[in-house]
């Protein structure tokens, strides 16, 4: 069932909220919900409700009703992360279950919380942030970190691949400039002689520093952009290199 063909189920239409009244019949949007937290390891409540609530009114509650409904019956688990002061939310074994009966699992299996594993927690939900982005979009063929790591035994892998009209776009973010310049150019040296990626973009949260365009790559491959301007301007957001700027919607 391909995501993008996701519809809502009858206990969530028209706005209603679900009280817990009826038997629980999972949603097409159910599952949706249990494939982004299975891939990313982890989500947090604001993703699941912007990302599959939206339309719906925060006063009405249905996406809290509905998360919490999901929590009781065993699918999703909650734990308090003390990095960022959140609750995160895991696809369990039950619904990874769910999951492999329609061939949505990855082939991964669920993801096993370990003491420290929300180490890189800002970074993890960024990514998530961004692959949301992506799925508003309309774009929904990404391919996790998770997945690179565990199903495809990749060493050097990016945060996501994007996949649009066959073509792959490695998504690189970056919480901050931290790296040296080396670092930087031996990432970027990696993209340039990688056939299997179309394009790259590295997004970066804070400022984009001229030494970083400046460095030496393919400038009809490699692209810049900010992370927060990404989020506010969407699909008008400028991509840049140091040889051109263009909005995010025409690269794509």
């Amino acid at each position: 069932m391909p995501e993008e063909n996701l519809k809502d189920g009858k206990n969530q239409t028209n706005g209603e909220v679900d009280t817990g009244s009826e038997p629980l019949v999972l949603t097409d949007r159910d599952i949706a919900v249990f494939q982004l937290a299975h891939e990313q390891r982890f989500v947090c409540y604001n993703q699941i409700s912007a990302g599959f609530w939206k339309e719906r009114s925060e006063h009405a509650k249905a996406c809290w009703h509905r998360v919490e409904r999901l929590l009781n019956a065993g699918y999703l688990q909650k734990e308090y992360s003390p990095r960022k002061k959140l609750q995160v939310y895991f696809a369990t074994e039950k619904a990874v279950a769910e999951l492999k009966t329609r061939s949505l699992d990855a082939g991964i299996p669920a993801f096993k919380m370990r003491p420290y594993y929300d180490r890189n927690i800002g970074h993890d939900l960024n990514v998530t942030n961004i692959r949301l982005l992506f799925r508003e979009f309309g774009l929904h063929q990404w391919t996790s970190e998770r997945i690179l790591w565990e199903r495809e035994h990749l060493f050097h892998k990016p945060d996501g691949v994007l996949t649009l009209r066959g073509r792959k776009i490695a998504i690189e973010f970056e919480n901050g400039l931290t790296k040296s310049h080396a670092r930087y150019q031996a990432t970027l040296d990696y993209y340039n002689d990688h056939e299997g990626y179309r394009l790259l973009f590295m997004i970066i949260k804070g400022d984009t520093r001229d030494w970083l365009v400046d460095l030496k790559y393919d400038a009809r491959k490699i692209w810049f952009a900010g992370f927060n301007e990404l989020m506010n301007e969407k699909e008008k957001t400028l991509f840049e290199n140091k040889r051109a700027r263009f909005e995010l919607s025409r690269l794509l």
